[in-house]
């Protein structure tokens, strides 16, 4: 299957995040309130993709940065489904 999505892959499809509450892409997610961008008032986002990487696994767009060219990434923990 292949999409137009760079940071989606196929085995990838749903995470879990700080709260425990499943989310996938296309979700609107909350970053966690320890995190500098949170404390920077960029709190929520979408979820653009998955990637295969323990660390960078989850693509989000945040909302206070719709124009930044690559999403901000982070481990599945790091958000949570709102």
């Amino acid at each position: 299957m292949t999409t137009e999505n760079i940071f989606e892959d196929s085995t990838l499809r749903k995470a879990t995040g700080y709260d425990g509450t499943e989310y996938t892409i296309g979700d609107r997610v909350e970053i966690h309130p320890e995190t500098d961008l949170w404390i920077r008032v960029s709190r929520y986002g979408v979820v653009v993709g998955m990637s295969l990487t323990s660390k960078d696994r989850v693509h989000v767009e945040m909302d206070k940065f719709p124009n930044r060219k690559q999403p901000f990434a982070g481990s599945e923990d790091t958000f949570r489904k709102i």
